[in-house]
């Protein structure tokens, strides 16, 4: 039983060409492959993503321009501070706090007259052009 095997003779059981790859294997493994690869991609991406925008949020949001804060500080400044607005008159400004403590205090009316005129008063003005001043009711 010793056979030699020759030359282009193929041994028993197996077939002719064996050195052929197995192509639907090749074609699952290429294809799993390419699905981890895309999905690699699509979660970097992501990632990227989420860094950049705490990059932006750090750097850009995070940080009050300098001439919002030079403003807002001093709008807090007049807002906090007393100031003659009238001598003559005498009219100051006081804190906005202090103000707001007397108006509580006084059961919600203001201390100090009204800036608005009265309701039901017409707006001083110059009246329409070319219409007469209205004559006075009463």
């Amino acid at each position: 039983m010793d056979e030699r095997i020759g030359p282009g003779a193929v041994p028993h059981g197996e077939k002719p060409g064996g050195d052929e790859p197995n192509t639907p294997l090749t074609a699952v493994v290429g294809l799993v492959f390419a699905i981890l690869l895309f999905a690699l991609v699509v979660l970097l991406q992501a990632y990227f993503y989420r860094l950049e925008q705490e990059e932006n949020a750090r750097k850009v949001v995070a940080v009050a321009p300098e001439e919002l804060s030079q403003l807002r500080a001093q709008q807090q400044e007049l807002l906090h501070s007393y100031k003659l607005l009238d001598p003559q008159k005498g009219v100051v400004a006081v804190p906005i706090d202090l103000a707001m403590g007397l108006v509580v205090r006084e059961g919600g009316k203001s201390p100090w007259p009204s800036v608005q005129p009265p309701v039901g008063t017409p707006p001083a003005g110059p009246a329409p052009s070319g219409s007469a001043p209205a004559a006075p009711k009463g």
